[in-house]
């Protein structure tokens, strides 16, 4: 019943013209994936994702190649001076050349390099849903945008209709005031409705230009060909616990336990195994090369006062992100709630605005030819048609808000792009 009322209300024509086109909905949805805020969010979790290979390189420690020359006041040994092991006569020189390479390995002994491996890999995770939840909200905003004009254009067509049969009416009561045969009272009404009327008009072209820079905003797109039926498909199975809100929140709570656990680790001895390889040159004579190398174990013991003020700061930051995250469970499934109560009333709404409809373009038509035979008033005609306009105003409204509300919990849950626009390509 409702596909059929859909298909009576023809829509306003919105000519193909401006910087992007689209057919339909879901080619404006596959546009709004290269929309720029996606993008940077792409861009954001490569970052992240460079991050946290950072992180697990760090258990190979790091090498250094250095070079250099130097001239002193005096003559200085060239090298290192081993009694017993140096070849006498020990070489002294005033200009020193040296080059060579340093490698420096931590030993991860107390885990604060796994640590810093976990705060990078939640910063990762984060950033992927961070991406996710970007892409849904431009998704999300260019369904908005194009069931508010699918509304706002159904809702332009019956105000149309309208106004062309007023026009009638008035052009008949003209007639019937010249003649005599009726008060001027009824052409007041019919003009009182027709002012309304273009009032009307006039609002819908303002949110219709609303509409569609949102629409710009989003998908990159200008006076879209816009479809004849608002789609909304149906619901799935919801759970809080997998939603896009708390799954952020439990990355941000593990990258804040990370973050803690790596400041008080670092509190802890460092050790590490540090070896080196050098040349040395003196009054550049390459006969006479001195080549040194060690290895040893060093160890770090941290005093650090602001070292221990930081690490009972991120132990307080680990606490708020906990809260948090419970805090973003309850949230997420009362707005699940609400939600899905919009979708289920809006859809029922619209349901039964259908039928209203039928019913009331009946009585319209009975009513327009009592007025004909001069068995009603043009009052009682006019309120007749004003209750008419009024569903098919409300009808379409409730289609639009049970398909915004179906997105917004789309948003909510997660939902995978590409999963989002086949739910609506699917939809009958």
């Amino acid at each position: 019943m409702e596909k059929h009322y859909w298909q009576l209300t023809a829509l306003l024509c919105i000519g193909l013209a401006g910087i992007a086109q689209a057919s339909d909905l879901t080619d404006l949805l596959r546009q709004t994936l290269d929309n720029p805020g996606i993008a940077a969010r792409e861009l954001q979790s490569q970052a992240a994702g460079e991050d946290a290979t950072a992180a697990n390189m760090r258990y190979f420690g790091q090498a250094s190649v250095f070079a250099g020359q130097t001239r002193y006041e005096s003559p200085r040994i060239v090298g290192v001076f081993a009694p017993g092991v140096t070849p006498l006569p020990v070489p002294v020189s005033n200009d020193i050349t040296q080059y060579g390479v340093n490698y420096h390995l931590p030993v991860d002994v107390f885990g604060s390099i796994a640590a810093e491996r976990k705060q990078a890999q939640a910063g990762r995770a984060t950033a992927q849903l961070l991406e996710r939840q970007e892409t849904l909200l431009r998704l999300h905003q260019t369904l908005g945008a194009y069931v508010r004009l699918q509304a706002l254009a159904a809702q332009s067509q019956a105000l149309q209709a309208e106004q062309k049969q007023l026009e009638v009416y008035a052009g008949r009561v003209r007639e019937e005031v010249k003649l005599g045969r009726t008060a001027k009272m009824d052409l007041s009404l019919v003009q009182s409705d027709l002012a309304r009327l273009a009032a009307q008009q006039a609002i819908f072209s303002g949110n219709q230009r609303a509409a569609i820079a949102a629409l710009k905003a989003s998908a990159n797109a200008t006076n879209p060909v816009i479809s004849s039926t608002i789609d909304v498909p149906a619901l799935q199975d919801t759970d809080a616990q997998a939603s896009l809100p708390v799954l952020l929140a439990n990355e941000q709570q593990k990258a804040a336990d990370a973050a803690n656990q790596k400041a008080h680790r670092n509190l802890y001895p460092a050790f590490s195994v540090d070896s080196q390889y050098a040349n040395f040159n003196g009054g550049g004579l390459a006969t006479q090369p001195h080549n040194i190398w060690s290895v040893g174990i060093n160890m770090n013991i941290p005093i650090d006062p602001v070292g221990m003020k930081s690490a009972s700061a991120a132990s307080q930051r680990a606490n708020v992100a906990q809260q948090q995250a419970q805090a973003a469970q309850a949230d997420t499934i009362a707005q699940l709630a609400t939600l899905e109560a919009n979708y289920q009333s809006a859809l029922g709404n619209a349901g039964a605005l259908a039928v209203e409809v039928e019913h009331r373009q009946e009585v319209v038509a009975i009513q327009r030819e009592k007025w004909r035979l001069g068995a009603s008033t043009m009052d009682e005609l006019l309120y007749q048609e004003r209750n008419l306009l009024d569903v098919q105003y409300a009808y379409a409204d409730a289609r639009a808000q049970a398909a915004t509300a179906w997105s917004g919990m789309q948003v909510l849950l997660g939902t995978p792009s590409a999963e989002y626009i086949h739910s609506l390509e699917i939809t009958p």
